[in-house]
């Protein structure tokens, strides 16, 4: 039974890896650290944009997801909600 919950939780942190294509709904606010605030945003990824969410981080107040766009924008973003899932 040990052997199968070991191997469940293994799945899932296999799958939570994976990076998630998506479309950006709306222009988002984005971050290129884990300790930044809501006031303070570092670059705006455009609506429409085509991107990848990663994994997700934690900072101090907040959970952030690694953002990696194909328009070259890189960083965290706050507002996961702010895309859609494009399946191939």
């Amino acid at each position: 039974m040990k052997k199968y919950f070991c191997m469940a939780l293994l799945f899932l942190y296999a799958c939570h890896q994976h990076e998630v294509k998506v479309k950006a709904l709306k222009n988002v606010a984005a971050y290129s650290s884990k300790d930044a605030s809501y006031s303070h945003v570092d670059f705006v990824i455009p609506k429409d944009s085509l991107c990848f969410l990663g994994r997700e981080q934690y900072g101090k107040t907040d959970r952030f997801v690694e953002i990696r766009c194909e328009n070259g924008l890189e960083g965290l973003i706050i507002e996961e909600e702010a895309f859609k899932p494009i399946h191939h």
